[in-house]
């Protein structure tokens, strides 16, 4: 907590973060740290206040916070993000789905403004959590897709570059394959970097799942969710040492 001793006011836990607090913002990973983070904050959390849940988790656990937050008369909104167009270092950096969040609007735009480039309102609680693992979904299965691109170009021995261009020339090469194939082949930098990789590759196979479960639970299927999630922590991690 360091880089904000003297800019922000510090607290030693959930709650403590929370007391008093007009809006609240929840980043954590699973929906199990989600549920967490509501069962200490619902307490303490003044009546009228705002949660805002930006973890990527399962539309039904945000609706059951909600569902618990009504008795503290507090509103509960999904407000799951995605990377946008970058700035300065202290520009806002995301594009921010929102679920139910309308009623919160006054309450949330100076925390917004403050790191939002965009906010897309989508529809009633769950509905952005919906659509951030939809989106999620497509990124993730863009990732696979380059991994074995470029490894299949170097095996064969494609010149990436000339893979690149061609993929540009015909409008398949996205930004996030762009991405992927500038390190596509090559070892991570440091320890650091392969942890972070790993971190990264368990959290895809995360958001696949809750995508594999989210087209379950309208009865249709997502073989293309099934087949991505037992690929995707090898795509992600084949060029790592020792994993």
């Amino acid at each position: 907590m360091e880089p904000f001793t003297g800019r922000a006011l510090l607290g030693s836990s959930i709650a403590e973060a929370g007391t008093d607090a007009d809006v609240v913002g929840v980043c954590v990973r699973t929906g199990a740290q989600v549920d967490d983070c509501v069962d200490a904050l619902l307490p303490v959390m003044k009546r009228g206040s705002v949660l805002m849940i930006h973890s990527t988790v399962s539309p039904d656990t945000v609706k059951a916070a909600a569902k618990r937050a009504e008795l503290h008369a507090i509103t509960v909104i999904d407000a799951p993000v995605t990377v946008t167009r970058s700035g300065t270092a202290d520009a806002p950096f995301v594009c921010m789905m929102i679920g139910g969040g309308h009623v919160a609007d006054e309450r949330t735009k100076p925390l917004l403004e403050a790191y939002a480039t965009d906010v897309v309102h989508v529809g009633p609680p769950g509905s952005a959590m919906s659509l951030k693992i939809i989106n999620n979904l497509v990124s993730l299965v863009q990732i696979i897709v380059a991994e074995e691109a470029f490894r299949l170009a170097a095996l064969t021995g494609v010149p990436a570059e000339a893979l690149k261009a061609v993929m540009k020339s015909n409008g398949a090469l996205t930004p996030t394959m762009m991405a992927i194939a500038s390190r596509a082949g090559l070892p991570p930098a440091d320890e650091h970097t392969a942890a972070l990789r790993c971190v990264q590759a368990s959290n895809g196979v995360k958001d696949l799942a809750l995508a594999e479960s989210l087209a379950k639970s309208v009865d249709t299927a997502s073989a293309t969710a099934t087949f991505a999630k037992g690929q995707y922590w090898f795509s992600y991690t084949a060029n790592l040492p020792n994993r």
